[in-house]
Order: structure tokens, then sequence, then C-alpha cells
């Protein structure tokens, strides 16, 4: 038998771990935690406890809606931090919030149906969006988030079936939908025949700052989540485990109402695989029961807010004084506007000589706008060397500029 070649071994390994940061490159582009910060106690706990428990059903198919024990967890888990306790049996398990919005395009739309998307958005659910060939339709932001008034108007110009909006910390803008907002959307989509699709990936991940408690359920001027028009079948709220415990868990979760939780649970390929992640599902459960999930999220949150604000110190120590931004308080995005005298393209070009790389804000855009915008992220770098690649940045700047 011939073994497979080093240099096979070497390609897959890097396309497994997803190392495409050129060598000496700082990549702020990245939108994934560092491994340094992933939880590997947390996990290897639960698992060893899951695999001593004895218990034969985390190996066997599942239900189609997903695990019991994990909706259940799932909703006890969050009451704290959304105030309320989410309907564990109007919970819909996933595999993750990228494979959630395909399966919600795929269940409730049909090609050439329109989906309205705020501009500038999440640019891989672009792809998801093209892969089912619906129409796409942005939408106006603001400083605050989509504007409801643009809103309205797609709404009455283009019926959509869908609304997909990133209400907390959105990606790319950083920026978070208020209270008022939020209602806004919600009855503005239900009074056009809409459904709102909330990517809600970021919700629970608000960072200290002063006079800021960062948990959600506070009281400190979080939001309600948009999980609590759920229940009224206006809204399908996405979450996932790939931002609060680790990408690689692949685990999510969608609450709406009972009607259209069991739309997506009729499937063809849930009801032939029998849910989805049964082992994972107890793994995480566990972790969620036992309580050092939570605790690790609190440390995950206190990580983040360190990094935020070491890069918006640097940002202003080292960036043109127009060049521009709002600090995010929470997520793991900055989102700068640049100007008009400097061509993003020849500034990303000029950083990459520096040894720092960015997304541009094109990437972002429905229909190529947002050029004079870029996102860098906070999440996948320590302090340290977030400081010194914004530095670079700053070089790149002032080569771009002579």
């Amino acid at each position: 038998m011939t073994p497979v070649p080093d240099d096979v071994r070497a390609r897959l390994h890097e396309r497994t771990t997803q190392l495409w940061a050129a060598d000496g490159v700082v990549d702020l582009g990245i939108g994934q935690p560092q491994d340094a910060i992933l939880p590997v106690d947390v996990l290897s706990a639960a698992l060893a406890a899951t695999a001593a428990a004895g218990r034969p059903h985390p190996l066997q198919y599942g239900i189609e809606p997903g695990d019991g024990d994990l909706r259940v967890a799932v909703s006890d888990y969050l009451e704290p931090q959304y105030g309320f306790c989410p309907d564990p049996e109007a919970a819909f398990v996933t595999n993750g919030n990228s494979q959630a919005i395909d399966l919600v395009v795929g269940t409730l739309t049909e090609p050439g149906d329109v989906v309205l998307v705020e501009e500038a958005t999440y640019f891989l659910a672009l792809d998801i969006f093209a892969n089912h060939h619906v129409r796409v339709v942005p939408v106006a932001v603001d400083e605050g988030g989509i504007v409801p008034g643009a809103l309205e108007e797609a709404l009455r110009a283009h019926r959509p079936k869908l609304v997909y909006v990133v209400p907390s910390f959105h990606n790319p803008t950083g920026a978070t939908l208020d209270d008022r907002r939020r209602e806004q959307v919600v009855a503005l989509a239900a009074e056009h025949g809409a459904l709102v699709v909330a990517d809600e990936v970021y919700h629970l991940l608000s960072t200290p700052g002063p006079g800021r408690d960062p948990s959600p359920g506070n009281g400190s001027g979080m939001p309600r989540p948009m999980a609590a028009w759920a229940s009224t079948g206006a809204v399908l709220s996405l979450g996932t485990f790939s931002k609060i415990l680790a990408p690689g868990l692949r685990l999510g979760w969608v609450h709406t109402s009972p009607d259209l939780a069991l739309r997506l649970a009729d499937r063809g390929f849930v009801v032939s695989g029998g849910g989805l992640n049964p082992l994972v599902c107890a793994v995480v459960a566990r972790a969620l029961a036992d309580g050092s999930a939570a605790a690790y999220l609190a440390r995950l949150r206190g990580i983040l807010g360190g990094r935020a604000a070491a890069m918006d110190a640097a940002l202003r120590e080292h960036l043109p004084a127009d060049v521009t931004w709002a600090p995010p308080g929470g997520g793991y995005f900055f989102w700068l506007r640049v100007p008009a005298d400097v061509d993003l393209t020849v500034l990303r070009a000029a950083a990459q000589h520096e040894g720092v790389d960015f997304r541009p804000g094109t990437l972002f855009s429905v229909d190529g706008g947002q050029t004079d915008r870029l996102r860098l992220s906070f999440a996948y770098y320590d302090e340290e060397t977030i400081v010194r690649a914004v530095g670079a940045l700053g070089r790149a700047f002032a080569t771009v500029r002579g």
C-alpha cells in the first residue's frame, strides 16, 4: 500500500485548519475565534462526562427537530441572557447559522423570490442566496442599522418573502438595532407578508466598556433579541455556538413558531438523517447544564472586550484623523470609513506589503458599493498582535497618501 505523500498531508492539514493568511501577514479580515481562546477544557470535560454516562442515544439517529435535552438546555441557558425563556418545543436544531440560512431559504422561497438585506450585509449569506436563485435587494442602513423608512419602501416595491437582518453587532458594520427599530422591522415585515430572518449570531457577545455591563439580560441597555417575536410566526431567530463556544461544533438553533419549526424539520435530509448532530448535541447540552458554557462566555466577553479596546486605541493612534468608525460595543468587527482620495485596492496592496490585511467594503455589498469602507476583526489575534497590525495599516495609509 502506498502511503499518502507528505506534501498531500501538508496541503490537507492547511485546508482543514483554515490557515489561509499568507506567511508574514496578520489578516485582520479573519472573522473567527482564535485557537488559543477556544474552550478545549470545557468541551473535553463535557465529552468525557457524556461518554461516562453510558447512554447510547447520542450515538443513534435522533429526532427531526433536534435533541430534546439540548433544546431544553438552550432555553435554560438563554433565559438569563434574553430576559425570557424561549419555547424549547418551537426550536429547531441546526448545524450552525450558515446551514440555517440555507435551510430557511430552501424551505420558504422559490427561485425568483425576493429577499431584502441590509446594505452592507454578511457576504457569505449573499452566496447562499445566490445558490437558491433568489433576487437580493439591498436596503439602506445608517449608524443605527437598517432604516425603517427604506425598509418600508422596499417592502412595498418588491413584495419579498424574507427580510434578512443581523440585528446585534452587525457583520460588517457593528451596528445594533435598538428596541424601537426592532419593533418597526417586525411590524413592517408582517404588514407586507414577509418573514424576518434574524441572524443573532453576535447577540450574546456584548463586551465590557465604561459604564456598561456586558450581560444582555441584565437591564444594561442591550435590546431584546428578535427571538422575542419568534412565537408570533413573524421571525425566525438564528443562533449558533460557533461564536460562543467553537465553530467546529457545527451546532446552532432556530427559534420560531411551532408551525415554521415543523416545516424546517420536515426537509428530506433532516428526516433521512434523524435530526442533526446528536452526539455534539449531547456534549453541548451537558456544558450548558453544568454551567461551564456560561462561565466560558463570561471569560470570552472579557477577552473580546480587551481586544476591541486595544484595536480602538491603536486606530486612534495610528490612522489618519479623517478615517472614521464607531466602536461596536460587542461582536467581532470595526467598520471603517476612509476618505474619498483613498483607493481601497491600492491601500490593500500597500497593507499586505506592510504585513497586514483587511476585507474591503465591496465584499459586503449587493451591488459593488461600499467602496469607502473596510472591515477589521479583533477576534482572531491577541491584543499585542492587533496593535502591531494596526500600526502597519497606518504605515500603509501613509504610503498611499505619499
